[in-house]
């Protein structure tokens, strides 16, 4: 979800407005997935990177990924399953708490769900799984994948917007066979219809993992 501070920028805005409307912007874009259908939407809420940034605005990111995992009778009406990938050491122990409840409180629901990555790095989570892996005796692909932060499924598209053309560490081990797409449009401005226009493409693409098909 990338180009929130770059949106506040080009309106004389505070970098931390382009990260409020870039919340609205998650908001539509899970209704519009339930509305669609989909079963797992990854968002990609605070890099392992972003503590590089100030530290006002590091703490802003924090207060509005609190802000909307307290709410949960939204999760409740509409079925919202919210899971969360990445270390939780660093982070604030108010959120760490939130994620903790949210996690338990949602467990059940299946309309959707909604994996938010904070303090999250795909080098980071492969490590991690790696190292869960030799614990048990054995390391491979598939040991390797059981470990990961959460059990999902690997995601079919994954959707950078903003204009940079590269992964920045996200989901670098599930990545392997997803549909790529590079967007031009700042996160804030990301449409309902670019986003149709985008699952409207990947519906038409043949996918043959390796294979050869007729």
């Amino acid at each position: 979800m990338d180009g929130n501070g770059r949106w506040a920028k080009a309106r004389g805005l505070p970098r931390v407005k382009g990260h409020e409307e870039g919340l609205r912007t998650a908001r539509k874009v899970i209704d519009y997935s339930l509305a669609r259908g989909i079963k797992y939407l990854s968002l990609y809420v605070f890099s392992t990177e972003n503590w590089k940034r100030p530290q006002a605005e590091v703490a802003a990111l924090f207060s509005l990924a609190g802000k909307y995992l307290d709410d949960f009778a939204d999760f409740c009406s509409k079925g919202v399953r919210v899971v969360v990938s990445g270390e939780r050491e660093g982070l604030p122990q108010k959120l760490a708490r939130k994620i903790e409840e949210m996690q338990l409180k949602t467990a059940d629901f299946d309309a959707i769900c909604v994996n938010l990555c904070i303090n999250y790095g795909g080098r980071r989570e492969i490590a991690h799984a790696a190292q869960r892996a030799a614990q048990s005796g054995a390391v491979s692909e598939q040991s390797i994948a059981a470990n990961l932060y959460n059990n999902l499924p690997f995601p079919d598209v994954i959707v950078r917007t903003g204009g940079q053309k590269r992964l920045s560490n996200f989901m670098l081990f599930q990545a392997a066979y997803a549909e790529l797409y590079f967007s031009d449009t700042l996160w804030p401005d990301f449409s309902c219809e670019e986003y149709q226009k985008i699952l409207e493409d990947y519906c038409g693409r043949s996918r043959n993992f390796g294979a050869i098909t007729e």
